[in-house]
């Protein structure tokens, strides 16, 4: 009876391939929203999909492999070509997905066997009605599990960028960007870093559970799911030593946590809603930091959530469903599906949350696939957009409100650069708040003397690499401001 690719390794190696969208491997990739690999695998696992009766443990092994490989895709290449008399470039992409990742597994799985790796990626490219391209395949793959072979790599000292960006895979223009900003040994340490898969965080929901009894939800998490956790420096954010268990009638499912990184939770501490206040959030989705909001406002503030995607929109109102908010007692929540530069406050906001799209560079060992799928010309792409937003959010303020500008980002032009320019256009009609009083202890550390909050990617606290600021806006804008 001939071999069968599992279930696990035809949804992992799939959606590589959609994710990479193989052409030509040097080439800069377009971003592409619809091929995010966390999208295209709940896709897979949904009702009908090939991975709907896939037990928790497999899908954990379908992530690791999938983003393992898509981290360390492009020193995986680099070894192959070395190894291979046929140029790669001209393989089916098919044949890459299956070299890349059953190599990944030989490195980087220890407890993946060396023949289930060679073999599953042999079967997964027959599967493909690829058979001629099955010796090729088992041929290097064999040749790579027996580790024989070194290949030089550039020299540390004299050719850096090179060095790093093999030894860490990641895009050589990233890794130049870079050193103009940090030390090279500095870099050296953040890109690795940048490597590592993020720690399962959690955000207990302080509507059900007061954040004064974590301790409690710990023992409850651990006694109902087996599932260990550690406190953060953040209060009400747990690490999770196992992925969340997201099925029907777990703890996640009735509402009584939601799955949120540090630094997103941070974010919301930022705003520091109160009570009777009117919140704008302008790109709401997927419900985050909206929850958070209304948990710090205790449900009693004015919500208004805007968002311009429609699936976004409804993750967003989801979240708030299965969190119990939408049924609080006095819950004033209002939702609007715009594009938020086209929109117009209905009443003026005491604050408004600008989570504004970034480059993303800050969450890369959040999404590893992000290296291959951006150039820099995204970076500038954003910042102008940003500025178009920051102008229009303070528009949306009363005298004496606040905006606060957040991204995912750690970028100068995406940071510290906005905060330069606003005060620079707006002179005095606005001011430049500190956030420290509005941290947690810990956390002041990260803000700049010119009251940025930037926390770089790769950071020994392992949170994601993001920058925020406060604004408060003291007189009407000019009519001529942009």
């Amino acid at each position: 009876m001939a071999h069968r690719v599992t279930p696990a390794r035809l949804i992992a190696y799939d959606t590589f391939l959609q994710v990479m969208n193989f052409h030509d491997p040097k080439a800069v990739k377009p971003h592409n929203p619809k091929s995010r690999p966390d999208d295209l695998l709940e896709a897979a696992y949904a009702s009908g999909g090939i991975g709907a009766d896939l037990k928790r443990i497999d899908r954990n092994l379908v992530k690791e492999m999938l983003y393992g490989s898509l981290r360390w895709y492009s020193k995986i290449y680099w070894i192959l070509q070395n190894i291979s008399s046929r140029n790669l470039d001209h393989t089916s992409p098919e044949v890459r997905a299956a070299l890349i990742m059953g190599t990944y597994q030989i490195f980087y799985m220890d407890r993946v066997p060396e023949r289930a790796a060679v073999n599953e990626s042999v079967e997964y490219v027959r599967s493909k009605g690829q058979a001629s391209a099955v010796p090729f395949v088992n041929g290097i793959l064999r040749q790579i599990a027996r580790r024989a072979q070194y290949f030089a790599k550039p020299d540390k000292t004299r050719q850096p960028i090179d060095y790093l960006a093999l030894q860490f895979a990641f895009p050589r223009w990233m890794v130049e960007r870079w050193l103009k900003q940090f030390r090279s040994d500095r870099l050296e340490a953040m890109l690795p870093a940048m490597n590592q898969p993020p720690p399962y965080t959690v955000r207990i929901n302080s509507l059900k559970t007061p954040v004064s009894d974590s301790h409690l939800f710990q023992l409850e998490l651990l006694k109902q799911e087996k599932t260990h956790t550690d406190r953060c420096h953040l209060r009400g954010a747990l690490h999770c030593k196992e992925a969340p268990n997201t099925d029907p009638e777990t703890l996640f499912a009735t509402g009584w946590y939601t799955i949120q990184d540090e630094a997103s939770q941070l974010i919301a501490h930022l705003v520091d809603p109160k009570p009777d206040q009117v919140i704008i959030d302008a790109a709401c989705g997927p419900g985050g930091k909206f929850s958070h909001l209304f948990e710090l406002s205790c449900g009693a503030g004015r919500l208004i959530g805007v968002e311009k995607s429609e699936s976004q929109l409804l993750r967003a109102q989801q979240t708030m469903e299965r969190l119990g908010h939408t049924s609080h007692v006095g819950a004033q929540i209002e939702w609007h599906h715009a594009d938020f530069l086209e929109w117009t406050a209905p009443v003026p906001a005491d604050k408004v949350l600008l989570d504004a799209p970034c480059s993303g560079l800050g969450v890369i060992k959040r999404h590893p696939e992000s290296k291959w799928q951006k150039d820099p010309r995204l970076i500038t792409a954003m910042a102008e957009l940003q500025r178009r937003l920051i102008t229009h959010a303070l528009r949306q303020l009363r005298m004496g409100g606040e905006l606060i500008f957040s991204v995912c980002s750690f970028e100068p032009e995406e940071t510290s650069g906005h905060l330069e320019w606003v005060q620079k256009e707006f002179g005095n009609s606005i001011e430049v708040l500190s956030p420290v009083m509005r941290l947690p202890d810990y956390f002041k550390r990260y803000v700049t003397r010119e009251n940025l909050l930037l926390i770089f990617g790769g950071n020994p606290d392992l949170t994601d690499g993001f920058g925020s600021f406060i604004i408060k806006l003291r007189a009407p804008l000019s009519e001529k401001s942009p």
